[in-house]
């Protein structure tokens, strides 16, 4: 009989789960560490937020051009004739050479005087008039000598590039073109490319051009400022932005409308004959701040030459960076606020709870076990326990806390605080809600003997976003540049051979 009881026992000690490395906390101990708190409030919340200050200023915004644009003229005389001899009787007879077509020299007075009176003078004796520019006029030519409906004939002397020749009769026809338009002068080269895609030198003023002939223009005025290197992207009123966030402070100039976008951070400064130009990330992009009427340049019609699409398309990427920057600032100091209202709110529902449960106050503010919490007035002491390693005290009856066993003594492990006491809280015991607690490899239910147990469900919090993002606007179709600008760019480069009629 005796053996079957020892059996038995020994079959349920081996059955218990066996819990080791329990740490409970003794707060009875002379070395204690205190801290004091106050019960009357809490502080709010002071989060440097760093805001940008923002004003409004006038300014120019300003490319560097390589190309600048001048009136030219062309006028291309061509000649095609038949020369035939006058005989005896006015019979009429071939010569050498007698057939030729080719371009008549003409000087710049000459061409000037056709585009403003729309009149030639090949000789004293053959006038052409009625012509106009951008056109081309044909006309029937009788160049020396005469011929009658008859037949006769009356020579007389004839001299071109090809020969002279005497008693001939020469008859053919004058076509004149006449051109004007805006040609490209790259100021680095010192060339002027014309429509054909001639390109001759700028300072010669005149130059041949196979399509148009001879082709004429006037220099520009010498500008040792060098004023005609910039073209007026936009002028206006913009905001200027100091962005004290970093530790050098940034001067951001932004713009964003439909129909302009762009911004840009000073990174220095040049000085061009009185004026303070301010350098941008962009090597090609600088800022005028000024005063309406006291411009650096006059702003006119860009030159299709001098739409650069890689600067049109970096602009807008430092736009974006800066736009996204901004954003993430936002985020940032929505985060911290909301976080700091949240434990605001935690602090003062702790308080509250200080008064009628001082240890789940003390564990509630150093988030952990092992503190408790002495109320003294309008103050409370939160103090922290010695750390010892304790063991489950096997029991026949159930109790609220965790019976254990420390130097063969018998304590109770207070919920969450794992503080050490002497006297625990006994309850009926229940299998359908045991008491429960998390130990070391996972939760265990007292009933009273320990059994692994399902976990329980975890509260989660019901966070709301309140940031949202901003969208940067218009930004496919806004840049540095105006539709019509691109709309000129985009034909440049979709049609670069073509030619207006004549």
């Amino acid at each position: 009989m005796l053996n079957i009881l020892l059996f038995i026992v020994l079959t349920w000690n081996l059955s218990i789960p066996h819990v080791n490395g329990i740490v409970g906390y003794d707060c009875g101990s002379t070395q204690l560490n205190i801290t004091t708190l106050s019960l009357l409030n809490v502080e709010s919340c002071n989060i440097p937020l760093t805001q940008p200050q923002i004003e409004k200023t006038y300014i120019q915004l300003l490319q560097l051009s390589k190309f600048e644009s001048i009136e030219t003229i062309q006028c291309k005389v061509s000649i095609n004739r038949l020369i035939y001899y006058c005989g005896m009787h006015s019979h009429i007879s071939t010569v050498m050479n007698a057939q030729a077509e080719y371009i008549l020299e003409v000087t710049a007075d000459q061409c000037k005087r056709m585009h403003l009176t729309g009149t030639f003078s090949i000789d004293t004796n053959n006038h052409i008039y009625g012509l106009k520019i951008n056109q081309t006029t044909m006309r029937p030519t009788t160049f020396a000598g005469s011929a009658n409906s008859d037949g006769r004939c009356s020579g007389a002397q004839y001299s071109d590039p090809y020969g002279t020749w005497d008693n001939v009769v020469v008859q053919g026809t004058t076509t004149i073109t006449l051109l004007s338009y805006q040609a490209a002068i790259n100021l680095e080269t010192n060339q002027i490319r014309l429509k054909s895609g001639t390109t001759c030198l700028y300072t010669d003023t005149t130059c041949m051009d196979i399509d148009g002939g001879h082709t004429f223009w006037k220099t520009l005025p010498t500008d040792h400022c060098k004023f005609n290197h910039y073209d007026v992207l936009y002028e206006g009123y913009a905001n200027r932005m100091v962005d004290a966030f970093y530790e050098h402070p940034q001067i951001v100039y932004s713009l964003s409308t439909q129909d302009v976008t762009f911004a840009l951070t000073r990174t220095g400064e040049e000085l061009v004959c009185g004026y303070t130009l301010i350098k941008t990330e962009h090597p090609k992009l600088l800022i005028l701040e000024t005063k309406k009427g006291e411009s650096f340049a006059v702003k006119h019609r860009l030159s299709t030459e001098n739409l650069d699409i890689f600067t049109y398309i970096n602009s807008k990427f430092i736009y974006v960076e800066k736009h996204i920057r901004s954003q993430m600032n936002l985020l940032y100091n929505d985060v911290l606020k909301q976080r700091c209202n949240l434990e605001q709110q935690v602090l003062k529902g702790a308080l509250s709870l200080a008064i009628d449960s001082p240890d789940e106050f003390a564990y509630q503010i150093m988030k952990g076990p092992g503190y408790m919490a002495v109320i003294s007035g309008e103050v409370v002491h939160i103090i922290k326990c010695t750390p010892v390693d304790v063991k489950i005290q096997h029991v026949k009856e159930c109790y609220l806390e965790l019976p254990v066993q420390k130097n063969n003594e018998t304590y109770f492990l207070s919920p969450r605080t794992h503080i050490l006491i002497k006297t625990g809280t006994q309850i009926s015991c229940n299998r359908i809600t045991p008491p429960m607690f998390f130990l070391n490899d996972g939760w265990y239910r007292m009933t009273p003997t320990p059994e692994h147990s399902l976990p329980p469900t975890i509260m989660k919090p019901m966070t709301k976003p309140t940031w949202h993002y901003t969208n940067p606007g218009s930004l496919a179709a806004s840049g540095i540049y105006s539709d019509a600008d691109l709309e000129n760019l985009r034909d440049h480069i979709m049609f670069p051979a073509e030619k207006g009629e004549y």
